[in-house]
C-alpha cells in the first residue's frame, strides 16, 4: 500500500464514481475529509475483506496466547470439531489453512 490520498467532501462527491472505481479496481485508499477532520476512508472491497480477515486473526490469536498465559485446559483442533459437529465432513480432511485435522 502506497500513500493514502485525501480529497475534500465538496470535490469527492462529483467524482465519487471515479473514486470508487480506483479503489476498487487495487488502488490506495482515499480519506474523505470535510472541514479539517477525517469522516471516511475510501477503500476497495478487496482490501477492506483482507483487513477484516486479518484482524480476525490477530484475535483469534490474542485469545490462544490469553489462554496459554491463564493456563486454561485446551484440547486439540480435531477433537473441539468432533464434540462441536460443526464441521464432521472436515474432521479427517485438510483445512483451508494448511493444518491437517487428522489421518
Amino acid at each position: 500500500m502506497g500513500r493514502i490520498k485525501s480529497i475534500g467532501m465538496a470535490e469527492a462527491r462529483p467524482r465519487l464514481t471515479q473514486l470508487v472505481d480506483e479503489v476498487s479496481s487495487g488502488g490506495d485508499p482515499c480519506l474523505i475529509v470535510a472541514g479539517s477532520k477525517v469522516k471516511a476512508v475510501l477503500v476497495g472491497i478487496n482490501q477492506y475483506n483482507d483487513m477484516i480477515e486479518r484482524l480476525e486473526n490477530l484475535s483469534d490469536a490474542a485469545e490462544l496466547l490469553q489462554a496459554e498465559l491463564d493456563e486454561e485446559p485446551t484440547m486439540p483442533f480435531e477433537e473441539h470439531l468432533t464434540k462441536s459437529k460443526v464441521y464432521p465432513e472436515r474432521s479427517r480432511r485438510k483445512l483451508k489453512s494448511g493444518v491437517s485435522t487428522g489421518s
